[in-house]
């Protein structure tokens, strides 16, 4: 908006004729754009034909503390790996201590070449 008014694409408004706090106009235009922006904008990108890269994060997609939860997660493992391209590993100490993150790696492996795993230690 501000590249556009400076530009002279958007109308200057007077601050003196208008009585009211200045940037009101962004704050009218600006937060209902955002607020769309983040609930559609993955829908939108699609319509134009994006689909980007997605990302699972397990820590944060499988549920840490609730084991029925977690037992659902784990289950859907193979579809998602399934579906993937490659798999990044931010390999700790801790990494291989639970048994879903063997099965994890175990099943990616027997999906896809070594070549499409990377290993980073953290």
């Amino acid at each position: 908006l501000g590249i556009a008014t400076s530009a002279g694409w958007a109308p200057m408004i007077d601050s003196e004729a208008f009585e009211a706090p200045k940037g009101v106009v962004c704050r009218i235009v600006l937060i209902p754009t955002f607020l769309f922006m983040l609930f559609f904008s993955s829908d939108i990108r699609s319509l134009f034909g994006y689909n980007g890269p997605s990302v699972f994060l397990d820590k944060t997609c499988i549920h840490q503390e609730d084991t029925e939860i977690q037992r659902q997660g784990i289950e859907k493992l193979g579809a998602f790996l399934c579906h993937s391209e490659r798999m990044v590993i931010l390999y700790t100490d801790w990494y291989l201590r639970k048994l879903w993150t063997v099965y994890e790696v175990a099943s990616f492996l027997a999906l896809h070449p070594l070549e499409q795993v990377t290993a980073i230690p953290f």
